[in-house]
């Protein structure tokens, strides 16, 4: 296909995706307003600590009480939907608490669309690709992502560990590790989709990335314990286990989840024992993670560390604990990543394993399908695995060929 006409293929097609958000996002608009966005919980717990009663942020009956006074019309919530994020981050809703509930909700939507539109601009230096098309381009890539829209629509938190992903990639390209784990452990408030990373620093010996995470996850800890108390702070790793162990009983949730976890309760492996369920995902977490590590080296040229980069979210995303749907805004990065080793692509004869997940994750239909209509999400990752096998023997290839010519030279 001629280039121009790709081009006209590709905006004609993000411009559909976006779209149908839109109209998906106008339709809702009611429901919106009466709260039933997952921004409820950042909301009502910036009240709660906002009217000093902050040592009982994690009572379940004081949080439905909270939401109540402002959703009090969401139908389907017979509880509190929980605050179960670490105390540190209420700090950042409790502002958006002195206002009205949706004008807080289009607010918080407001510094995402900021977020997104800043993306371009922090990665433009190391990414080629991103200096070819004005950034209202890129703008119209990220709200073209379904995970992207979701995140939107459901107020939720993840975009803002995704421009401390992107923060930690531009800092480790420039070989500043302390920044690059400062960067990182900020992303805490999401613990179990940054600690694979953090696994995968330790691997590879990052000892000044591994300081400043260290560093700033002790301040967060200190801060933690400031907002809700030392009874609390400690209380809240059991707290928070248990609130997963609750929510986690029933298949419904689980199969909603695009990782391991939800793939093993969708063929069916819910039905052994929880030791051996709980092994077999560990086993192929583990097993993932390993790989992950030993393909990416820090040593090799830019489009390896970039795709090693790349294949350490995707893991991050497919062993994670708790993994929904609005949480594979994460892959955005390393769609760009490896959209910008395309010419390499060209050349490899490898595009199928990369190409087509990419594909699969934007087109907004299939997502839609999955969740709305038969409650599968977890069977996009098989997607993801694909993906993931795509990107580790394209990160191989580079390898090689790197080699290749030191020799030569």
């Amino acid at each position: 296909m001629p280039k121009e006409r790709t081009q006209r293929f590709l905006l004609f097609f993000l411009t559909g995706m976006f779209l149908i958000h839109a109209l998906v996002f106008w339709g809702l608009r009611g429901r919106l307003r009466e709260g039933y966005p997952d921004f409820t919980i950042f909301y009502a717990a910036g009240r709660i600590v906002r009217q000093g009663m902050a040592s009982q942020l994690y009572d379940g009956a004081l949080q439905f009480r909270t939401q109540q006074e402002f959703a009090s019309r969401v139908e389907i919530r017979q509880a509190a939907l929980p605050y179960n994020h670490p105390p540190f981050e209420v700090l950042l809703f409790v502002p958006f608490a002195g206002l009205p509930y949706f004008a807080a909700y289009l607010l918080w939507d407001l510094l995402n669309l900021l977020i997104l539109a800043a993306l371009p601009f922090l990665l433009r230096p190391h990414l080629p690709i991103m200096q070819r098309a004005p950034g209202v381009f890129w703008l119209l890539v990220s709200l073209a992502f379904f995970p992207v829209f979701i995140a939107l629509l459901q107020g939720q938190d993840i975009l803002l560990l995704l421009l401390l992903l992107t923060l930690t990639f531009v800092a480790l390209k420039k070989k500043a590790d302390f920044s690059a784990g400062c960067w990182l452990g900020l992303g805490l408030f999401r613990f179990h989709l940054v600690l694979p990373l953090l696994l995968i620093l330790l691997l590879h010996k990052k000892r000044k990335a591994i300081f400043g995470f260290a560093l700033v996850a002790f301040a967060l800890a200190l801060i933690s314990t400031a907002v809700v108390g030392w009874t609390q702070a400690l209380a809240y790793p059991a707290w928070v286990w248990n609130v997963e162990k609750v929510m986690g009983q029933g298949p419904a949730l689980v199969t909603t989840m695009p990782n391991l976890r939800g793939l093993m309760q969708s063929i069916g492996l819910a039905h052994a024992s929880q030791v051996v369920a709980n092994s077999t995902i560990a086993i192929f977490s583990g097993a993932l993670l390993l790989v992950a590590s030993a393909k990416w080296s820090f040593a090799k040229n830019d489009a390896v560390f970039d795709l090693g980069f790349s294949l350490a979210v995707v893991t991050t995303v497919l062993v994670g604990y708790h993994v929904l749907p609005h949480d594979l805004c994460l892959l955005l990065l390393p769609v760009l990543l490896v959209a910008n080793h395309f010419p390499e692509l060209a050349r490899s004869g490898k595009r199928l394993a990369l190409l087509a997940p990419i594909g699969v994750l934007f087109f907004t239909p299939v997502h839609m399908l999955l969740w709305f209509r038969y409650g599968q999400f977890s069977l996009l990752a098989p997607v993801l695995l694909l993906w993931w096998w795509g990107i580790a023997g394209e990160i191989s290839a580079g390898s090689q060929k790197t080699s290749t010519v030191l020799e030569s030279s």
